[in-house]
């Protein structure tokens, strides 16, 4: 095998590896992410979108504090496939989710 083709393949498997990397690092942010903002958009019109951000961040901050972030990503991800199957959530059910999540009940 010719020289340069060993220095693509090793700098292709040196990529693949810094990327899985980096989004193993960013898996909390992103997945917080995309889990807050679906929440706010299927969430009753009038429930105010501030509250749910406190929310989440007071967890996130809490579980980060705590050593628990692998915890609440997983958390994270249950609450994400819950609403993959929800069209529009009712203020009960948002209340539920929020209290789920707040730093002092769990």
């Amino acid at each position: 095998m010719k020289k340069s083709t060993l220095l693509i393949i090793c700098l292709l498997l040196l990529t693949l590896v810094a990327s899985v990397v980096m989004m193993r690092s960013y898996e909390l942010d992103l997945v917080h992410g995309v889990v807050l903002n679906t929440l706010i958009q299927k969430g009753p019109g009038n429930y105010s979108g501030r509250t749910v951000r406190e929310t989440f961040q007071s967890a996130r901050t809490a579980a980060e504090r705590e050593d628990r972030s692998q915890a609440y990503l997983e958390e994270l991800f249950a609450l994400s496939q819950r609403l993959e199957k929800i069209q529009e959530l009712s203020r009960d059910e948002m209340e539920e989710i929020l209290e789920s999540l707040h730093p002092s009940t769990n």
